[in-house]
């Protein structure tokens, strides 16, 4: 071979490569840009669609890979998606679509559930030193999204997205479900008891429950005169004295109990201990405590104090306090400034004659009054709302209302 024609291949060969290589620089530059692009679609789509994390989750990211953009990660809203695809789409971007839709579809039909423990613990994270987020009382219904490892990733009937341990929970299909909420039920609502294993007083507990606690009542052919038999959600059976529970169809069809109930239920509880992310009778924290008073007055109240304060009516503040009503919500927390907003991180419940109650270190009574004993000055001047749950014109869902339940 000539020396000029090595020369010439030599010359040739570097060419190629540096086509090449000016190719491949220009698809990873086009790649990024992409990236980059999907990236601020992703933030953009979460800030407008998915407010609060907490009951809608919208975690997706844009990755480069030899075949282009893919998108990765899982979300509760496919509208949201639907419209960050439709985006990508307008803006000519290539995209592997790898985001997990919940509820999985490795759960199959068995995306429903009840909670079948007296007070199941939910957390942050899958595991069992991560944060309490919330709970949940025996016979509430969840939507299971997700499951790893012995835990489930469930939505309660406030919309808040929790994990908590498989071995709490009874799944179901959509037609177990719908059976479920037609089947008699009863609600259990004295403070806490034992679910029985005979109909009397010395037989061996199945099970505690709490307020609230919901089971399937056994046929009339299975109770006795002072005992009524449940079904746990597990198939577990036992014994409630009658005179500790209500036929819960009965009980939602009663009327408002109203303020004076809200008042007297909340002062059987003076002294619970404060617990974070409590929402039983076995401990509260701050919402835990309203959102409890609230349910056994027949509402569903979102979970913490900075969604309950979006709901219900606004009541305008007077230094005489006229106008407040017990059982109005009192909302605490930072105000607004030029460079942070106003965020609500404590709420309590007005019970008349400036006192309200709360759940702060235990549940206590404080006043507005700066001439009683329990006046606290911090929450005079913290105070930022007050809203109206009763007969407001805008209100929460009841549970008669609430598809879940009924």
């Amino acid at each position: 071979m000539s020396s000029t024609f090595c020369r010439l291949k030599r010359s040739f060969d570097c060419i190629v490569i540096g086509i090449l290589l000016s190719g491949l620089a220009w698809s990873c530059s086009t790649i990024r840009q992409d990236i980059e692009i999907a990236g601020s679609l992703i933030d953009s789509v979460k800030r407008e669609r998915i407010p609060d994390s907490r009951v809608a989750l919208f975690s997706i990211e844009a990755v480069g890979s030899p075949e282009g953009v893919v998108l990765k990660g899982l979300t509760t809203e496919p509208e949201a998606l639907n419209h960050l695809l439709q985006h990508l789409k307008k803006q000519e971007i290539d995209y592997i679509d790898s985001v997990l839709r919940l509820p999985d579809a490795k759960l199959g039909d068995q995306t429903w559930g009840l909670i079948t423990l007296s007070v199941a613990n939910m957390r942050y994270r899958p595991a069992h030193s991560a944060e309490m987020a919330t709970q949940a009382l025996m016979g509430t219904p969840l939507q299971i999204l997700q499951e790893e490892n012995g835990w489930c990733l469930v939505r309660t009937p406030d919309r808040y997205i929790s994990w908590t341990e498989s071995a709490g929970i009874a799944p179901m299909n959509k037609q177990q479900h719908q059976n479920w909420k037609t089947n008699p039920r009863i609600i259990f609502i004295e403070d806490n008891g034992l679910i029985l294993s005979h109909p009397n007083a010395h037989s061996e507990p199945v099970s505690d429950i709490v307020m609230g606690g919901i089971l399937s009542a056994m046929k009339n052919d299975e109770n006795t005169g002072d005992y009524i038999g449940v079904n746990l959600p597990d198939g577990r059976k036992g014994y409630l004295p009658v005179i500790q529970v209500r036929i819960l169809s009965d009980w939602l069809r009663a009327e408002s109990t109203g303020p004076e109930y809200l008042t007297t239920l909340a002062r059987r509880f003076m002294g619970r201990p404060y617990l974070w992310g409590g929402t039983s009778t076995k401990g509260f924290d701050c919402s835990g405590f309203t959102k409890t008073l609230y349910f056994m007055n027949g509402w569903v109240l979102s979970r913490d104090a900075s969604q309950q304060v979006y709901q219900g009516s606004e009541v305008s503040l007077k230094e005489d306090w006229r106008n407040l009503q017990p059982g109005d919500l009192l909302f605490f927390g930072r105000k607004a400034t030029g460079d942070k907003p106003e965020r609500a991180t404590h709420v309590g419940m007005y019970e008349g004659e400036s006192l309200f109650i709360h759940c702060s270190g235990m549940v206590k009574i404080n006043s507005f009054d700066s001439t009683r004993p329990d006046f606290k000055k911090y929450y005079s001047e913290n105070l930022l709302h007050v809203k109206r749950i009763l007969n407001a014109d805008s209100q929460p869902v009841r549970i008669k209302d609430h598809p879940w339940y009924n």
